[in-house]
Order: C-alpha cells, then sequence, then structure tokens
C-alpha cells in the first residue's frame, strides 16, 4: 500500500512539472511569434513607404506627361487593406492604444492625401508614418542597432521632405540630427566592431545628403536621398 501511494505521489510530481514545462514553452513560442510577426510587418510597412515616396520622386507614377494618382493610390491601399491587421498585431506587441491611435490617423491621412492627389500632404504624411516605426520597434525588440537606422532613415525623409518643399532652414536642421545620430552609431564600440563596414558607407551617404541640403540643392538633395535609402 505504501510504495502505491509513493508511487502515485511521483506519477503527480512527474504531470505537474510536464504540465508547467508545457506551459513556458507555450508561452515563450507565443511570445516569440508576437515578436516575429511585428518585425516582419514594419518591414513590410517599410518597404511600402518608401515605394510610394521613391516611385514618385523617380517620376514612375507619370503617365503621358501627368502624375497617374490611381497608380499611387494603389500602392497607397496596400497599407490601407492590412490596418485591422497591424493594429491587432501592434497591440499584442505591447504598443499602447495611443500610438495605436496615431498609426491609424497617420494611415488615414496618407489614403486621404493620395486618393486627392496631394503631392504636398503624400510626402508629409508618408513622413510622419514612418517616424512612428522606429519607436513602436523599440517596444518589441531589443535590437537597437536595428532602430538607429531606421531613426536614421526617417531623418533623412523628414529633411529631405523639407527641402522639396524648399524649407531649407528646416532640412538643414534634421540634416544635422541626422548626422550626429550617425555619429552616436559610431561611439557605439562594439557595433562599430561588428559594423564598421556599414558604418563608413552609411557616413559616406549622409555626408552627401547633408551637404546637398547645405548647398540648398533640391535636385542633387533628391538623388541623395534615393540613393540613402535604397542602399541602407
Amino acid at each position: 500500500m505504501v510504495r502505491k501511494y509513493i508511487f502515485c505521489f511521483w506519477v503527480l510530481i512527474m504531470m505537474l512539472f510536464l504540465l508547467t514545462g508545457c506551459s513556458g514553452i507555450e508561452s515563450e513560442t507565443k511570445s516569440a511569434t508576437v515578436e516575429e510577426k511585428a518585425s516582419s510587418e514594419i518591414e513590410y510597412l517599410q518597404d511600402e513607404i518608401f515605394t510610394i515616396v521613391n516611385k514618385y520622386l523617380k517620376g514612375e507614377y507619370i503617365k503621358d506627361d501627368v502624375t497617374d494618382w490611381t497608380l499611387v493610390n494603389n500602392d497607397a491601399q496596400k497599407i490601407g487593406k492590412v490596418l485591422d491587421t497591424l493594429m491587432l498585431d501592434f497591440g499584442e506587441a505591447q504598443i499602447s492604444n495611443e500610438d495605436l491611435n496615431k498609426f491609424r490617423t497617420e494611415i488615414n491621412n496618407l489614403l486621404i492625401a493620395s486618393g486627392g492627389e496631394d503631392e504636398q500632404v503624400l510626402f508629409t504624411s508618408a513622413s510622419n508614418l514612418y517616424s512612428l516605426l522606429p519607436d513602436y520597434y523599440g517596444k518589441f525588440s531589443n535590437d537597437n542597432n536595428k532602430k538607429d537606422i531606421m531613426t536614421l532613415k526617417s531623418l533623412v525623409l523628414q529633411s529631405y521632405i523639407n527641402s522639396y518643399s524648399l524649407n531649407w532652414e528646416q532640412a538643414k536642421a534634421i540634416a544635422q540630427s541626422a548626422e550626429s545620430k550617425y555619429k552616436e552609431m559610431a561611439d557605439n564600440i562594439e557595433y562599430m566592431k561588428e559594423y564598421s563596414y556599414s558604418l563608413n558607407k552609411i557616413y559616406i551617404l549622409v555626408e552627401e545628403f547633408k551637404n546637398a541640403v547645405d548647398l540648398e540643392q533640391v535636385d542633387l538633395a533628391r538623388i541623395k536621398y534615393i540613393n540613402f535609402i535604397e542602399k541602407i
């Protein structure tokens, strides 16, 4: 009888251990899945935002010498169609309701601009939307290097949008911030050890863009902006 009780006791212990262990693994897997999904969606948004801006600047939406806003709107709708999914997934990734409301507002602004054929609002809303992504990414990922690259891209985009509208003082100030951000990244010894080549390339591209802005050369700034975004 005693042996029977001892055997039952050990069976119970093993069951509790297995159940607890499985629960922990399931939780870790779920957490990793949420992070991976949100990270993938950030990448998707990044690609789609720069697709719209860069295609516009390269004249790829021009048809019969005028901008075909149907093409612009079609690309913008690619973001709009996944808005609800993004809101749900970002919410699971611990992004606050306040941040999610900002996110929804900027996507709606982008859709309104593309539908209303408003060039300046299109650029501004695209820049505002992208500026949210580095902070969102930082809420569920510890990859600060990637977050820094995204922040740098955001600053270069903001600077260019200001130069496009000939708001040179603001463009210069933001370009200076981009240069400062690069220096901050270069001061990270561990990052420098691993990514020295990338940082050297970033330095050249940032300085070329900043010089174009400082010279108030809008066409050159456009070329250097596109070059920066496509090579980083």
